[in-house]
């Protein structure tokens, strides 16, 4: 994988293959390990491997861009203001 371009949005996949626009803000590089937070309503920290990550589609960076947010993955449990 190429050096990805810190900070910045990604696409990562979790342990059950589902995907998630995320942003990435620090890597560390003793360990490899990528650091970063999801969520439009709240924010959850985010934690993965290079492997996990893909740079958006063109279709993914078009909608980010115009900020169609939710048109982009969002297949991780996210809570919501009601949800407590």
């Amino acid at each position: 994988m190429n050096s990805l371009q810190i900070p910045g949005h990604f696409i990562a996949k979790n342990k059950h293959g589902k995907e998630q626009i995320v942003k990435l803000d620090q890597k560390v590089e003793t360990n490899g390990m990528y650091y970063g937070y999801y969520g439009m309503n709240g924010f959850h920290e985010f934690v993965t491997n290079g492997e996990n990550i893909r740079e958006l589609t063109d279709e993914e960076l078009k909608n980010f861009s115009q900020k169609k947010y939710w048109s982009l993955p969002q297949q991780f449990y996210q809570t919501h203001p009601n949800d407590e």
